[in-house]
């Protein structure tokens, strides 16, 4: 019997990877091998620790010869064999297997006609295998199976694999020789043939794969693409296994109306240190007459506790490249890159940051009316907010050292130094809030290049005091409402007063300063304008309402709804410009938003602004979503945003997008967007296409008209098919990063 135990450890590994626990395959129909699974048995020791039971209708044996006939069963801890018939020679110690047999353990189950075994030379000869594996809904054919097993060896002839239903492989794999060696973890392939609907699509001659769940190095399966801008997309990647902490992907692509990009990715992983590298090159692009090229490097860092090092360098050789050649870097946006570098101390109460930063400008005209960022060369902050102390005080303190420089530009440059220190009191029960807050900030300038007998030093010193209160009021919920039979709404009324006194600002430039984007939250700012060159004066106060809506049964808030206006007390003399005239409004105009969640597949969203008389909008938005699985869904937005400075020009944005996600059958979804400007009357984005998902391949067309830019009056046009083949590769590219970038909440289905 431990020569029947020997025997089972000779059965074959044939496409085994490392998966997950969880099973992507439960919606794919079991195959006929998959009762011959053995249930995994935990903290089990090793099969050939454990003993061997056998069962048989009839057993003879003598000293050269035993023979195991009728209904054979053999198990050995999670491995079971089924024969019909099992024949040991002692003299030889040769096992033969005869009449058909199946086998399974936890990871495969196999079935074949014959199998011979050498027992003292651990080799093996199986005849007309069929095998499955239960973690990657695998299964395929082979016609003779020969295992070495001292030499880790397996090579199988005239295989195939798929994990499509047996007898219905929509896809198929078949190779004339599989070798698999599980001591290099490597598998090869000689005369490969992928097979779809019965019809050969590819031809390999040779093929080198992993076997295990470790990286190994090889080519990947080639991306296909179109687009109006890059014609014909071909990219065939290879990838490099340095080390188990870091590796590199060399990608070569041919464009066919532009000529041939190389790429490459490097990444690296330490315990304190990782990041990666991208690069391309394109020697000469036929469109543009030149050679391009772009850079890219993200590096994190933690050299010490508390300390931590954030670098990001973007480079580009010219202004169109990431949307002439779709580029598929890790750049934040295709309008201006970024570069910096950050190195932060956190301790529990403070923060220092040191950093420096700049920018290349890839679309000037969105800084036409701001002009172009400032370079930050350095910048020094200090934050710190420390526990309430003696008598309930609170304090805090942020400041603020950094050189602004912009040398290419006849503009002036300089050094700015920003105190802000400030105490606070605050006494919060659940009925109520109570805050008072006082600071004191001040702000001084060293410049270069001002106009002659402009002021090269100009300060500026302001308090700033607030008080912030708010009552909560709530009530058992009363009537069956939007679905919440119990529960409790609240009322919580917030009155907010800030007053900051009017310093004379127009001799100070404008380093990083501009008006801020007015929300509900944008009543109870201490600042009207971002950043630090520009401190409002203020003597207002802010009154809002806030009601909100909680099941009682979930805790989940149905409802907020929340209004609120801010009563100005004086003129608001400080200005962005010297040119602007002070504002002179009585107060804001009302603002409102509100959240509803009518059950767990609707959500509605909306917001409104009033112009400061309240006599008409001057922003609303509207957002409607259905959200039933990743299969379902459709999202609705409408935005109208007119010019907060009221200068009499044309809306800056009324715009409508639609997108949806629908299944047509069961298999069968279609997916569409349409993204326009209704104040310029021009179509931003249309895109539609159908994914058709069966339980072991994927096919998905999308076609797209679209404009960079809303100034662009020409459309471009592309479109992207994906074969998926589940288990094994995706045919194309781009398409996935297209449609989770168009439509919100699309998600691709993973089996």
């Amino acid at each position: 019997m431990l020569a029947t135990g020997a025997a089972l450890a000779l059965l074959p590994l044939t496409g085994v990877q490392a998966q997950s626990e969880f099973n992507p395959w439960l919606q794919c129909e079991a195959d006929e091998l998959a009762p011959e699974i053995v249930p995994l048995t935990p903290n089990a020791p090793p099969p050939d620790q454990l003993p061997i039971q056998a069962e048989a209708n009839q057993v003879e044996s003598t000293s050269t010869l035993s023979v195991l006939e009728g209904d054979v069963k053999l198990s050995q801890g999670d491995q079971h064999l089924r024969a019909n018939q099992v024949t040991l020679d002692r003299p030889t110690n040769h096992l033969r297997v005869e009449g058909g047999f199946t086998y399974g353990d936890p990871e495969r189950a196999l079935r074949g006609q014959r199998a011979e075994v050498d027992l003292d030379a651990d080799t093996g000869q199986f005849g007309d295998v069929d095998y499955y594996l239960p973690r990657r809904n695998a299964q395929g054919h082979a016609k003779t199976v020969h295992v070495d097993q001292p030499q880790q060896y397996t090579r199988l002839k005239d295989a195939t694999y798929s994990t499509c239903p047996r007898g219905r492989e929509v896809w198929e794999l078949r190779a004339r020789q599989f070798n698999l060696n599980t001591a290099t973890g490597r598998g090869s392939a000689h005369n490969i043939v992928l097979a779809f609907k019965d019809v050969p699509v590819f031809y390999f001659p040779y093929l080198s794969f992993p076997i295990t769940d470790e990286r190994q190095s090889g080519f990947l399966f080639p991306r296909q693409g179109y687009d109006s801008k890059t014609g014909l997309d071909l990219a065939l990647p290879y990838y490099w296994n340095i080390a188990p902490n870091h590796d590199m992907t060399f990608t070569p692509r041919f464009l066919s109306t532009r000529g041939l990009l190389l790429g490459a990715e490097y990444r690296y992983l330490y315990p304190k240190h990782q990041g990666k590298i991208d690069a391309e090159y394109m020697p000469n692009d036929r469109r543009l007459d030149d050679d391009r090229s772009s850079f890219n490097i993200v590096d994190h860092a933690t050299p010490l506790p508390n300390l931590y090092t954030n670098l990001r360098f973007e480079y580009v050789s010219d202004d169109d490249y990431i949307r002439d050649l779709n580029n598929n870097l890790d750049f934040l946006t295709a309008n201006y890159l970024e570069r910096y570098l950050d190195v932060q101390y956190q301790s529990d109460w403070w923060r220092v940051l040191a950093r420096v930063q700049g920018y290349q400008i890839l679309t000037p005209e969105i800084f036409t009316l701001t002009g172009d960022p400032y370079e930050r060369l350095p910048q020094i902050l200090f934050d710190g907010a420390w526990p309430t102390g003696a008598g309930g005080f609170n304090y805090r303190l942020h400041s603020e050292i950094v050189r602004f420089d912009q040398s290419h530009a006849d503009v002036v440059n300089g050094t700015r130094l920003d105190l802000w220190p400030s105490v606070g009191w605050a006494l919060e029960k659940p009925w109520g809030y109570l805050k008072p807050q006082g600071g004191f900030r001040y702000t001084t300038y060293q410049l270069n290049d001002t106009d002659p007998g402009a002021n090269d030093a100009p300060s500026r010193a302001v308090p700033i005091l607030s008080l912030d209160s708010g009552l909560i009021f709530d009530r058992p919920l009363q009537i069956d409402w939007l679905g919440v039979a119990s529960g409790t709404q609240t009322l919580e009324p917030r009155l907010y007063y800030l007053y900051v006194p009017y310093r004379d600002q127009d001799d100070i430039p404008l380093f990083d300063s501009g008006v801020m984007d007015r929300d509900f939250d944008w009543l109870f700012r201490q600042n009207r304008f971002v950043g630090t060159d520009r401190l409002g004066d203020a003597n207002q106060l802010t009154a809002a309402l806030t009601t909100r809506l909680i099941d009682g049964p979930s805790g989940r808030e149905r409802l907020r709804a929340s209004i609120g206006q801010i009563q100005y007390f004086a003129d608001r003399r400080v200005t962005l410009t010297p040119d602007q005239l002070p504002d002179t409004e009585a107060n804001s105009g009302m603002i409102a938003q509100g959240t509803l969640n009518l059950s767990g597949n609707w959500s509605v969203q909306s917001g409104l602004q009033l112009k400061p008389d309240n006599s008409d909008l001057l922003r609303t938005a509207l957002n409607l979503r259905y959200y039933a699985s990743p299969r379902r869904f459709v999202n609705l937005s409408y935005l109208r945003d007119r010019n907060p400075l009221d200068l009499g020009i044309s809306d800056q944005i009324h715009s409508v997008d639609m997108s949806f996600v629908w299944p047509l059958t069961s298999r069968l979804r279609m997916m569409a967007r349409w993204n326009r400007a209704l104040n310029i009357d021009r179509n931003l984005e249309i895109l539609a296409g159908l994914e058709y998902e069966d339980c072991c391949w994927a096919l998905r067309a999308v076609t797209r008209q679209y404009r960079d830019s809303p100034l662009e009056v020409d459309t471009q046009s592309g479109f992207y098919l994906e074969l998926e083949l589940k288990g094994l590769s995706r045919l194309g590219g781009g398409l996935e990063g297209v449609l989770q970038t168009s439509i919100l909440g699309y998600q691709p289905i993973r089996y």
